[in-house]
């Protein structure tokens, strides 16, 4: 796939959606993301979880926040897609987290559906 491919699709998921090195820095999100979770003062070098957890004042958030940065350490172990359920801003959410190639490097796309 290319990198337009991959955009492409990010921008036609209705739910918010989001490619990361695998270190977490943002490389791209859909306007999904960027209304319902983007923080714009957040360090865009510094990767997504842990702008969350400095940039929130609030022990449940960077609770929260530190549970998800431990399973994406699991699913970059097992590099295997992962769906689970998380915890954002008091609300709970359905993930699915893959690999995605691209130029022969790896990416993390990150899809998160509101539980209903």
């Amino acid at each position: 796939m290319t990198q337009i491919d991959v955009f492409l699709f990010i921008d036609s998921c209705p739910q918010p959606t989001l490619l990361t090195t695998i270190d977490g820095i943002m490389v791209y999100s859909n306007s999904s993301y960027k209304e319902q979770f983007y923080q714009e003062k957040a360090n865009q070098l510094t990767p997504v979880i842990d702008n969350i957890i400095e940039s929130s004042k609030e022990p449940l958030i960077q609770a929260n926040a530190l549970y998800c940065k431990f399973l994406e350490s699991l699913f970059l172990k097992n590099k295997k897609t992962t769906i689970k359920k998380e915890l954002f801003y008091y609300k709970q959410y359905v993930t699915l987290r893959t690999i995605v190639s691209i130029d022969c490097d790896d990416y993390i796309l990150l899809m998160i559906s509101e539980e209903k």
